[in-house]
C-alpha cells in the first residue's frame, strides 16, 4: 500500500516555479526577500551488514543514519525534499506537463556527511539551474551551511565581537530574527517525523527510505493543508 500512497501523496511536495517563489516575497517585512528555509535531518538505521559501516556512522549523533535535506517556503509548506540511499537519490519534481521522478546516481547524504556536504550535492539552486530560483531572493540556513547566494546564515560570534557597538547590536538582532524565522523548518521536520516509520529506528531495507520519507512529507503537507482549510 505504501507504494500506492507514495504515488498519490509524494507529488504534494514540489519545487515551486520562479514566479511562485517571487509571490512569496514580503511575507516577513523585516526580511522581505527571504522566501524559504533549509535544514537537514537524520534517520537512524540498523547497523549495515553488507556496506562499510563507517559511511553511515555519524560522529555528531553517535548512531548510524542517512540524512535528508528539507526546503520549505515562507508560508511553511514543504516544497522540496531529497534523500540519498547509498547509490541513488530520488528527487521528485512536478512540472506543468505532468509528474516526473528523477533517479540520479549520487554518493552522499550518508551518516558521516554533514548538512553542508549534503547541500552541495542536491544540485545548484539559482536562475536557470536544475532547481530554478529567482535572483535577489534568499533562503535561511544555519551556520553549518555555506554563506553564499541563495543561502543566508547567521553571524558567528567571531564576526560580531570586533565590530562597533552599533554593528554588534545590528548583527545580534539579525541573528535573533534569523533564528525566529528558521525555526519553522524545524517544525515542519517535526511534523514529518510524527510518522513512526521514520521518526524511530528504520528497520526496513535502506532502498525504501527515500520513497517513504517523501510519502511522509506529502502526508504531513496534506494534513497541514486540511487543517488550514478547516480553520
Amino acid at each position: 500500500m505504501w507504494i500506492i500512497l507514495w504515488e498519490i501523496y509524494a507529488p504534494n511536495v514540489r519545487w515551486p516555479t520562479r514566479q511562485e517563489w517571487l509571490n512569496r516575497r514580503g511575507k516577513w517585512p523585516e526580511m522581505p526577500n527571504v522566501v524559504g528555509m533549509i535544514d537537514g535531518t537524520s534517520h537512524e538505521i540498523l547497523i549495515p551488514s553488507t556496506k562499510p559501516q563507517q559511511d553511515f556512522y555519524s560522529v555528531h549523533r553517535k548512531y548510524h543514519c542517512i540524512h535528508t535535506q528539507v526546503v520549505i517556503c515562507a508560508t511553511t509548506n514543504t516544497v522540496y525534499i531529497t534523500i540519498s540511499v547509498i547509490e541513488q537519490t530520488v528527487n521528485r519534481q512536478m512540472r506543468s506537463s505532468g509528474k516526473e521522478c528523477q533517479i540520479n546516481q549520487l554518493q552522499g547524504f550518508l551518516g558521516h556527511d554533514n548538512d553542508a556536504n549534503a547541500y552541495h550535492r542536491i544540485g545548484p539552486i539559482g536562475p536557470g539551474d536544475a532547481l530554478d530560483f529567482p535572483p535577489q531572493c534568499y533562503i535561511l540556513a544555519d551556520s553549518i551551511y555555506p554563506n553564499g547566494y541563495p543561502l543566508v546564515t547567521p553571524f558567528k560570534s567571531v564576526e560580531i565581537i570586533r565590530q562597533t557597538r552599533a554593528e554588534k547590536r545590528f548583527r545580534r538582532k539579525f541573528n535573533i530574527l534569523h533564528r525566529n524565522r528558521r525555526v519553522y523548518v524545524e517544525h515542519v521536520i517535526k511534523e514529518i517525523k510524527t510518522f513512526k516509520v521514520i521518526g524511530s529506528l528504520f528497520r526496513h531495507p535502506r532502498w525504501k527510505l527515500s520513497s517513504i520519507v517523501e510519502l511522509c512529507a506529502g502526508l504531513a503537507k496534506r494534513r497541514a493543508d486540511l487543517s488550514g482549510e478547516l480553520a
